[in-house]
């Protein structure tokens, strides 16, 4: 059994037909596409919330956030395609943020 060559070719052959079907069941079944990022303001259904402050930098919306917690309204950031961020609050709270916000 140890002079038989067969038996390592077998074994290498059922190695690579388990291989290949191994590849088949666990490909994806929809191929892969690149999704960009979606401008909040530019989106037309954002669900519960509203954008109320747009283009700025990360670091400003931060402070923006910072004040609209301290006021008890809940906000959230969104990164827009050109790495300005976009702030967003839900619906009812959308004007007392403006205000608050002064936009």
């Amino acid at each position: 059994m140890g002079d038989d060559p067969r038996a390592g070719i077998v074994a290498i052959v059922v190695i690579l037909l388990l291989g290949l079907v191994l590849r088949w069941i666990f490909k994806p079944s929809r191929p892969r596409s690149i999704t960009r990022p979606v401008d909040a303001a530019q989106s037309p259904d954002l669900g519960l919330l509203t954008v109320v402050l747009t283009g700025v930098s990360r670091q400003e919306a931060l402070e923006r956030r910072a004040r609209l917690g301290e006021a008890d309204i809940r906000s959230s950031m969104s990164r827009r395609r050109d790495g300005t961020m976009d702030v967003l609050v839900f619906h009812g709270d959308a004007d007392a943020a403006r205000i608050l916000l002064g936009t």
